[in-house]
């Protein structure tokens, strides 16, 4: 009787640790998943900021041509 008891009380020990293992992976794919969204997203904020960049860039350079052209004169 003793020895029934004892293989039960392994096998509970055992479903247990199982079930807590499954949760971790579990919250761990939820996790990465959510890092990868947001990964995404900061890739289209930070490509449409440097787009705003580039077209800052190129207006400020052909003023300060225009202003070169205007000092020479």
């Amino acid at each position: 009787m003793k020895q029934i008891k004892f293989l039960i009380a392994i096998a509970l020990v055992s479903v247990i640790a199982i079930s807590c293992k499954e949760t971790k992976k579990e919250e761990v794919k939820d996790a990465v998943e959510a890092v990868v969204e947001t990964t995404e997203e900061v890739k289209e904020e930070v490509e449409v900021v440097v787009d705003s960049l580039a077209t800052k860039v190129e207006e400020t350079t052909e003023e300060v041509k225009e202003v070169i052209e205007a000092v020479k004169e």
